[in-house]
């Protein structure tokens, strides 16, 4: 791989039926494994003959992303096909690394289990990975991020060296995807440029995009989400997040809702998005309130008032996202108990918060306040955690 090849953004496909002729020109004549979530059914993989590695993708863990770096490093292939949902996608870049030099799969894993951030040696990917998902929002085909779970929960690593060389977007993997799994993952992409926006360190570039991309989002899931044509249009504007100047500026960690939800969805056990609906307006209505440790009232307000108008969602930001969230039909998880409460708390403070730059000047204190006037449901929600399973298998 040159230099100006890893330098690139992923290079993106996308089309209906596309998944297979891409997959199987871009993988000619070279070592291949793929890596596929076990309880999907995509096309490419019926007659595709590659070694295959199937992963459950509801017990992805830190233990599941070493068993497959074993059998990468057991066999090295050329080329890392990785076809699934965010957490496949992320265990197979993470994974991709025993490949690379100086030990970098180590020292990912190791920092991992004492902090939250791991930030990579800035180096170009060990080996090519064409990334297919079959889920959408979570833009993992198109960023530089992988979320690795341990015993102590999320963990957030960012490096060049995890950037896929190429995305296949094909709307046949995700017409199995329920409407509510098609709206989470719009409202996913959707928060990524509102959390971005919380910040006042942005260009007129940047909002613009951000404004553009949010709104056709919107616009887009309430009008078609269920034919081919209107998921391949969400999945697109969901990597377009990343291929833009939507997320760009000079606070890295805006979106501050995400390391909240993220701490309630690892010890409540839900999804990120059930989480996320849970606290995303009682942080708005401090950032509304003036709470600049949250993010910046008068960016959030602009940001919401150039979408909301044209979606007929209620001009105050707090108000309006939690009315889409009740139009989309999103859950929010089970009330937490005191000691539930606490520890989320506590363990939000530890990881992101206090004098770390992603939560600066928020305490365990904060946590609690905004979860006590959080949205919670009074039935459970969400998926139980379940055993780790690994199979490695030829696919003829």
């Amino acid at each position: 791989m040159t230099r100006e090849s890893a330098e690139r953004i992923p290079t993106l496909w996308h089309g209906t039926g596309l998944a297979r002729e891409r997959v199987v020109s871009l993988t000619a004549g070279r070592e291949t494994l793929v890596i596929a979530d076990s309880a999907v059914t995509v096309p490419l993989l019926d007659d595709y003959c590659a070694r295959m590695i199937a992963v459950d993708a509801l017990a992805v863990d830190v233990t599941t992303v070493t068993d497959i770096a074993r059998e990468i490093v057991r066999r090295p292939p050329r080329v890392i096909v990785a076809v699934g949902g965010g957490s496949i996608l992320d265990a197979s870049k993470i994974a991709a690394l025993a490949l690379a030099p100086g030990r970098v799969f180590d020292y990912a894993v190791g920092h991992a289990s004492r902090s939250a951030l791991t930030f990579l040696p800035d180096s170009a990917p060990p080996l090519e990975i064409v990334a297919v998902p079959t889920t959408l929002g979570t833009s993992s085909e198109t960023n530089s991020v992988s979320i690795l779970k341990n015993e102590i929960g999320y963990r957030l690593i960012v490096g060049r060296s995890l950037r896929p060389r190429h995305a296949i977007i094909d709307p046949s993997n995700l017409i199995t995807l329920s409407h509510a799994a098609v709206r989470e993952g719009a409202m996913e992409a959707f928060l990524r440029l509102a959390g971005a926006s919380t910040s006042s360190r942005r260009s007129a570039r940047a909002n613009g995009d951000a404004v553009a991309l949010g709104r056709a989002l919107l616009e887009t899931a309430a009008r078609d989400s269920v034919s081919p044509a209107g998921r391949l249009r969400l999945a697109r504007l969901s990597a377009a997040t990343q291929r833009t100047a939507a997320l760009r500026g000079g606070d890295p960690y805006s979106a501050r809702h995400w390391y909240l939800a993220n701490e309630v969805a690892f010890l409540l056990e839900v999804r990120k998005m059930v989480a996320t609906a849970a606290v995303i307006a009682a942080i708005w209505r401090r950032i509304c309130s003036g709470d600049a440790r949250w993010g910046d009232r008068e960016s959030l307000e602009d940001f919401w008032t150039r979408i909301a108008g044209g979606v007929a969602l209620p001009l105050h930001p707090p108000a309006g996202i939690a009315a889409l969230i009740d139009r989309w039909g999103i859950p929010c998880p089970r009330q937490p108990s005191a000691h539930d409460t606490g520890r989320i708390s506590a363990a939000t403070e530890r990881a992101w918060g206090n004098h770390r730059p992603m939560l600066p000047g928020l305490v365990a204190q904060d946590f609690c306040d905004v979860l006590r006037d959080s949205c919670w449901s009074p039935q459970p929600v969400g998926n139980a955690c379940r055993p780790s399973t690994f199979a490695s298998e030829e696919v003829n």
